[in-house]
């Protein structure tokens, strides 16, 4: 009896340690997910097919993308949920825009996984015949896979993320902070003179 208990110990803690691990493994999917799960029941009914499509754009960016782009996609995405629950002016109109901004990352992310697709699978050997010899193909590929990566990296990692972040501030910080919304303030107001 003791030893069946031990075995049954042994692989409960092992099914828990590795649904931890499954979980910590896609936990960047799992945020953007409920992101967009949060955007969509805000939408409008005409919006909502709109937001799924960019939600499953942002889910496949976020399962397929190499690190880090499915952490900064998932940040950009809490981010945004923060943002939308912040604007007491207009949250209909920057859920759209944080839509938007997510869907751009999610699509360049995307792109940048099917050129290096199409890149390892192009053959040196194709090019050295259009080119005129093995060395100066094998150079024009490393030289062209260099500058991608560069490209990449700085777009995905920095130049689109920044951008995107300082779009939520300009809207955030355009007014000040209020307590209710703008038609809740003008609401109170206009009830309390006819009292």
């Amino acid at each position: 009896m003791l030893r069946f208990l031990h075995t049954l110990l042994l692989y409960e803690t092992n099914g828990f340690l590795a649904f931890m691990y499954v979980f910590w493994e896609h936990l960047a999917g799992i945020l953007v997910l409920a992101s967009f799960g949060f955007f969509t029941a805000r939408a409008p009914a005409g919006q909502r097919a709109w937001t799924v499509g960019a939600g499953v754009l942002a889910l496949l960016a976020a399962f397929l993308a190499p690190t880090p782009a499915p952490f900064l996609l998932a940040a950009m995405s809490l981010a945004g949920v923060a943002a939308v629950l912040l604007d007491r002016f207009n949250p209909d109109a920057l859920r759209w825009r944080i839509t938007g901004g997510l869907t751009l990352y999610a699509l360049a992310a995307l792109a940048h996984l099917g050129y290096q697709a199409y890149l390892s699978g192009v053959d040196a050997a194709a090019w050295a015949q259009a080119i005129g010899g093995q060395g100066e193909a094998s150079a024009a590929l490393a030289q062209g896979r260099a500058f991608v990566e560069t490209l990449a990296t700085w777009g995905l990692w920095l130049i689109l993320p920044l951008g995107y972040f300082s779009l939520l501030a300009q809207v955030l910080l355009a007014h000040p902070p209020l307590s209710a919304r703008p038609d809740e303030i003008i609401t109170a107001v206009r009830t309390r003179e006819k009292r």
